[in-house]
C-alpha cells in the first residue's frame, strides 16, 4: 500500500499576526503544513529541529532583518535548494534589489496578493523537486 507523500512545510516569519495568521490559513487550506516563527531566530532554532521546504520572510524583523535570514537559512540548507520568498511593506526597488542580492528567489509587498502568493509558492516548491 502506498503510503500518502508528506505535505511541503512552509515557514512563515513574520512579527505581524494579521500578515502571518491570514496567510497561514490560506496555506493550510491548499494542503501545506505551516509553522509560525516572529523573529529570525526563532525561525533558526526551527530550522536547525526541522529544515522547511519554503520559507516566507518579511524583510523587517526583531533582531535580524529578513535578508540575513534569507542568507543564513540557505547556507543551513546547502547543499539543498530552500526556496524563500521576501515580503515587505516597502514597496522600493532597492528593497526588492536587496531581497535578490540576498538570494531571494521571489520577493511580494504587503499585503500580497494571496493567490498569487500561493501560485508563486507552488511553483518555487514544484521547481526545487526538480533541482
Amino acid at each position: 500500500m502506498d503510503t500518502p507523500a508528506a505535505k511541503p512545510l512552509i515557514l512563515i516569519v513574520d512579527d505581524m499576526p494579521d500578515v502571518a495568521g491570514p496567510l497561514a490559513m490560506m496555506l493550510e487550506m491548499s494542503g501545506y503544513e505551516v509553522q509560525q516563527a516572529r523573529d529570525g531566530h526563532e525561525a533558526l532554532r526551527f530550522a536547525r529541529d526541522r529544515m522547511p521546504d519554503l520559507a516566507v520572510c518579511d524583510v523587517v524583523l526583531p533582531q535580524m532583518m529578513g535578508w540575513e535570514l534569507c542568507q543564513r537559512l540557505k547556507q543551513m540548507c546547502a547543499p539543498r535548494h530552500l526556496p524563500v520568498i521576501m515580503l515587505t511593506a516597502k514597496a522600493t526597488e532597492l528593497d526588492e534589489v536587496r531581497s535578490y542580492e540576498a538570494a531571494a528567489d521571489d520577493h511580494f509587498t504587503k499585503p500580497p496578493d494571496m493567490k498569487a502568493l500561493i501560485r508563486a509558492i507552488a511553483g518555487l516548491l514544484e521547481a526545487s523537486k526538480t533541482s
